[in-house]
């Protein structure tokens, strides 16, 4: 896979962005957005997100990253955390989760019906690679992040990227995402793929 990630976003920010924004569906962004929050440690992409959704859904525990980390995943997170281990660490904290993984790419049809599901929360794990800036170093791994809304005309996602000093709020296509999440996970000897989560009060 050759996709480099800085070229295929669409900054929230900017005025396409923007105009993206105004005729998407962004229900979720809407809520998530007030508790959003950076990841506190590099490995943390998993745990900013958990916190975020946490404090979103049941507000009322005031959900912290280091409170997540040091009573529920600390046993649980090996420079980084999986899909499964994730699933784990919001179920301990109240929310429950469905694992999808992408063995192929016969999985848009099913991540489409997720994503147009306005009750449906979904993270994501997919493979970025970009330069380092004021490095001369390509990243290239693994990376979770929170979809918050989707432009069905331009068949965009609207990725709130916990490193958001690296990649404030985006736009990415379904399509290039879905080749991102289906590439191999070393860390769960698994392809990566994607968590749906579904608020509590709307869970019939």
């Amino acid at each position: 896979m050759d996709l480099w990630y800085p070229s295929l976003i669409i900054p929230l920010s900017s005025s396409v962005g923007q105009e993206i924004f105004s005729n998407s569906s962004h229900v979720a962004y809407d809520r998530l957005n007030t508790h959003f929050e950076g990841q506190e440690h590099l490995s943390f992409c998993g745990i900013a997100c958990a916190t975020i959704l946490l404090n979103t859904l049941l507000p009322y525990q005031n959900w912290s990253q280091s409170n997540i980390y040091s009573n529920v995943a600390r046993n649980h997170m090996s420079n980084g955390i999986t899909l499964s281990k994730l699933s784990y660490v919001l179920e301990k904290c109240g929310l429950r989760s469905r694992i999808r993984y992408c063995e192929d790419k016969t999985i848009e049809e099913q991540f489409r019906k997720d994503l147009r599901k306005e009750k449906n929360f979904l993270i994501v794990n997919y493979l970025r690679q970009f330069k380092e800036k004021n490095k001369n170093h390509i990243h290239r791994g693994g990376h979770l992040s929170l979809i918050a809304g989707f432009n069905q005309i331009t068949d965009h996602v609207l990725i709130l990227d916990t490193s958001h000093t690296r990649f404030p709020h985006h736009w990415l296509s379904v399509k290039d995402l879905i080749q991102m999440m289906c590439t191999y996970d070393k860390m769960s000897s698994r392809p990566r793929g994607y968590l749906v989560i579904t608020d509590p009060k709307q869970i019939e």
